[in-house]
């Protein structure tokens, strides 16, 4: 569960050859600082607490919604989301159940600080780095503060509505 997929290969009595397929390594992906336990980084930060972020303990799911979370996050969207939590929205459990909804309302998302948190994207030592830091260097690189890398709130543009007399559409801002 640590950021990794490792496939053997084996010969014909179950023991490996020695050779592997190359690991991956996926993003939202991290661990605790105190104890190693993994996390899954739903937000990297948190809305005017820019040094809190929103995680979960995939180890506390039942196996079923576990599996089902780790799909959503090694798939190409879940990849692509720069926060895993806005692809979680659109995104069900087996049974039908609205993942984020549901991984809120049962209270597995657990407001951390970024400082305890440790992103994992390699194997090794030089494969880590702490969630405050991360977010300082995207940040930077996206030449904003650290608080706007935050979620939003995104509010509708130009609402159309039908004038009930006529019939005729109107926007409104």
């Amino acid at each position: 569960m640590l950021n990794l997929y490792d496939k053997m290969v084996m010969d014909a009595s179950g023991i490996g050859t020695g050779s592997s397929v190359d690991k991956k390594y996926f993003k939202h992906l991290g661990i605790l600082a105190s104890d190693n336990a993994p996390v899954v980084i739903i937000f990297k930060t948190v809305p005017k607490e820019p040094n809190n972020c929103l995680v979960i303990g995939p180890n506390f799911l039942n196996l079923n919604y576990k599996d089902a979370l780790m799909r959503v996050l090694e798939s190409s969207e879940g990849q692509a989301a720069f926060d895993l939590g806005n692809f979680l929205v659109k995104c069900k459990f087996p049974d039908g159940v609205n993942m984020l909804a549901f991984l809120h309302e049962e209270n597995y998302i657990k407001k951390m600080p970024t400082k305890d948190i440790i992103v994992t994207y390699g194997p090794d030592k030089n494969g880590r780095i702490s969630l405050d830091k991360l977010n300082e260097l995207l940040a930077d690189d996206m030449k904003i503060s650290l608080e706007e890398l935050s979620v939003k709130e995104e509010k509708p543009k130009n609402k159309i509505t039908k004038n009930k007399k006529n019939g005729k559409e109107a926007a409104k801002n």
